[in-house]
């Protein structure tokens, strides 16, 4: 069978013993019902039948093209059948396999955008039924406020001395959060405030020097944090990767929520996006 090309050489790729497609860097398990309806349909009787299966398909960034299917032949020798694998031709075939490779690309956006939205919603609801504060949450929380505040480390950033340092201040002490109050629960956990806040509160003192320029998240500003938490887990379950860390796939686009530990619990995929504790 076809080595998997990286996703830095491939446009598409298609292995039909396993049902996964990759296009755009993203590779999705089909469901065994999308698959028979809506894929089997493109392949078969031209590149995929009984005794003459495809194996692997892909299209690569410079155009070139790889078809390895596999045989049901008879040893002239022996006189065995016997399944083999081969590499297809594919030179007589180019319009056929841009028809073939835009078919795919199709069918794949179309289930790609289905399975997010079934899983948006799968996630809002789980939100919705656990929309308690924890620790996992917090540092998801803490997570995005960084996240916002990249762009003041810019190397051409609009800001003066004073302004850079107390926004290089502010990111340390996000990422401090966690080891200096993992002793609080997590609805006491206290957050500064950021500069552009401190300088509207006009106070005189420095910044972070005043128990008032730290505050708590109560439950109604956590709840606006929600639509993000969910975008975020969406995007994050079923893709390759997101902010460099590997993520999980969902099975099925119907399905409850699953990743691949067989936890499905919003919190427990918070924790397991924070610790990379994905399995394989």
């Amino acid at each position: 069978m076809a080595t998997i090309a990286s996703p830095s050489e491939t446009k598409l790729y298609l292995n039909a013993f396993d049902k996964t497609i990759q296009y755009d860097g993203v590779m999705k398990t089909i469901d065994d019902d999308y698959w028979a309806k809506e894929v089997v349909p493109i392949l078969y009787p031209m590149w995929d039948s009984d005794k003459d299966k495809l194996e692997v398909f892909i299209h690569y960034k410079d155009d070139t093209v790889k078809m390895n299917k596999t045989k049901y032949s008879r040893n002239q020798k022996t006189g065995a059948f016997k399944w083999v694998s081969y590499q297809f031709d594919l030179s007589p075939f180019s319009s056929e396999i841009t028809d073939l490779s835009n078919r795919l690309i199709e069918k794949f956006t179309e289930y790609r955008i289905g399975q997010e939205n079934d899983l948006e919603r799968a996630l809002a609801a789980e939100f919705a039924r656990t929309a308690i504060i924890n620790w996992n949450k917090v540092i998801l929380i803490r997570n995005f406020l960084l996240m916002d505040s990249d762009w003041t480390q810019l190397g051409d950033v609009q800001l003066t001395t004073e302004q850079k340092a107390q926004w290089v201040t502010y990111r340390q002490k996000l990422r401090d959060l966690p080891a200096d109050q993992d002793s609080k629960p997590a609805n006491s956990v206290i957050f500064p405030v950021s500069p552009p806040k401190h300088a509207a509160m006009a106070d005189g003192l420095d910044y972070l020097s005043d128990v008032t320029h730290f505050y708590t998240i109560p439950q109604s500003v956590y709840s606006k944090f929600s639509t993000r938490i969910v975008n975020y887990l969406a995007l994050a379950i079923g893709t390759v990767n997101i902010d460099e860390m590997p993520v999980m796939r969902v099975a099925r686009p119907n399905s409850s929520i699953e990743p691949n530990t067989g936890d499905n619990t919003l919190d427990n995929i918070l924790k397991m996006i924070d610790e990379g504790d994905f399995g394989e």
